[in-house]
């Protein structure tokens, strides 16, 4: 598979620049959520935010048992390295509405015991978005529509509705004028302030064209395109504080791969390390990456030549986009 890449250097695992031990990539003082955070890549990101020094890290997913294996582990490793991170774990089918809502309002809660009247409310800072539903492996009309409806369900609403939930303080403030002209009443609500960051989980399957991914390919573009409309929107914010960035993990062989893929395919095909996807979302959820808001990336590309092509980014805002070819 030919794979159009950004930077010269390709890399296959984690390497000084996104190491999570980094000072420059540090976390301190940042909570952390992280959807799918009980397994497989999100898991690893769960671990090197822990690295990154992290104040706290939360875990979502849908069974309790996966959870607390999570929790022990995180913890474990934790104490042994004399890590302060806190361990938190919430049980949410995220395709839920209405409890993806009560966690995030449980978790605030959590966030703001002990504040008193005129402190700063505190809020989560980080929103990873990892849980998804892999369904591929048939041509696109084989698949059943209700596979399909899953498959959107977990891919698209599941994850609007965590996002809806983490921004739920900052909706009321985003501007807005519709096509007609009629423009959002925002005068009377207090402009948002507090820095957020969302890292939407995506994948290649979004725009490369890759045959049996009927589903899978058309739930990530969706919310990844979702994603990029809302950057555009979160951007009339005064001082600009959410930033949204989409990426390509990498080929990586998690469990959830290993339920759809034959095995027989790791004899034929160079996978990734899991590293490679720990590191970069802890570096593109530092200040470093700041410029890439709103870009679709790949975790395999080097940082540091990224980094070279910030006037270019600044110049062009559909470089690194998925957009139309002129």
């Amino acid at each position: 598979m030919d794979v159009p890449q950004l930077t010269k250097t390709v890399h296959k695992a984690a390497y000084p620049s996104i190491d999570p031990a980094n000072p420059k990539l540090s976390a301190a003082g940042k909570t952390i959520i992280i959807s799918g955070g009980a397994g497989g890549i999100g898991f690893a990101i769960a671990q090197g935010f822990c690295i990154a020094g992290a104040a706290r890290v939360i875990i979502l997913a849908r069974r309790q048992e996966a959870l607390d294996e999570a929790a022990s582990k995180l913890s474990y490793e934790n104490e042994a390295t004399e890590r302060r991170t806190e361990i938190w774990t919430y049980l949410l089918d995220m395709k839920d509405t209405i409890a993806s809502e009560k966690v995030f309002n449980t978790i605030r809660a959590r966030l703001n015991e002990g504040q008193k009247n005129g402190d700063e409310v505190v809020d989560a800072d980080i929103l990873i978005l990892s849980a998804a539903n892999l369904a591929q492996g048939k041509t696109s009309l084989e698949f059943d529509t209700a596979v399909y409806r899953e498959a959107f369900e977990t891919n698209v609403i599941g994850n609007l509705n965590l996002v809806r939930a983490f921004l739920a303080p900052e909706i009321p403030g985003i501007p807005f004028t519709t096509l007609g002209g009629v423009k959002k009443d925002v005068s009377s609500v207090p402009t948002p302030k507090h820095k957020k960051t969302i890292l939407d989980i995506s994948s290649i399957a979004a725009y490369f064209d890759l045959s049996g991914q009927g589903p899978y390919s058309t739930t990530k573009l969706a919310f990844t395109r979702a994603m990029k409309t809302l950057q555009i929107e979160v951007d009339l914010i005064e001082g600009q504080p959410i930033r949204i960035h989409s990426f390509h993990p990498g080929a990586i062989w998690t469990p959830g791969a290993a339920s759809t893929l034959p095995e027989s395919i790791r004899e034929i095909f160079s996978f990734d390390d899991i590293s490679l996807p720990q590191g970069f979302a802890v570096w593109l959820a530092s200040a470093e990456a700041e410029f890439l808001k709103g870009r679709f990336l790949f975790s395999s590309w080097d940082v540091d030549e990224l980094i070279a092509l910030k006037d270019v980014f600044a110049a062009d805002p559909n470089f690194g986009t998925i957009t139309l070819k002129q």
